[in-house]
């Protein structure tokens, strides 16, 4: 069997390879995985490439971040601090 895992948000990726890895391990074949958002960090698109899954996503963080700008809903100032965030999120206390 083929299948096609679908999420709502990947943010490292781990839980939502931990299914690729169930669903493999009952002897299906992974063809990819297709999800709403992703925050897009660094260690998310290792794991991917890492584990061969195809990602496909309808939108992510830069997309969002940009037409927040555009329509006024976050400052450029407020833009920086989601970059800050976005470097560590895990340890961040802005």
């Amino acid at each position: 069997m083929k299948v096609v895992v679908v999420e709502d948000l990947i943010s490292t990726g781990g839980s939502s390879l931990k299914a690729v890895e169930a669903i493999r391990n009952n002897g299906c074949e992974v063809v990819g995985m297709v999800a709403s958002y992703t925050y897009g960090f660094p260690v998310a698109e290792k794991a991917f490439a890492d584990a061969k899954v195809k990602l496909i996503t309808l939108t992510n963080y830069e997309a969002v971040v940009e037409q927040a700008v555009k329509t006024g809903y976050i400052t450029e100032d407020e833009v920086e601090v989601l970059h800050e965030w976005r470097k560590d999120p895990a340890h961040w206390n802005g």
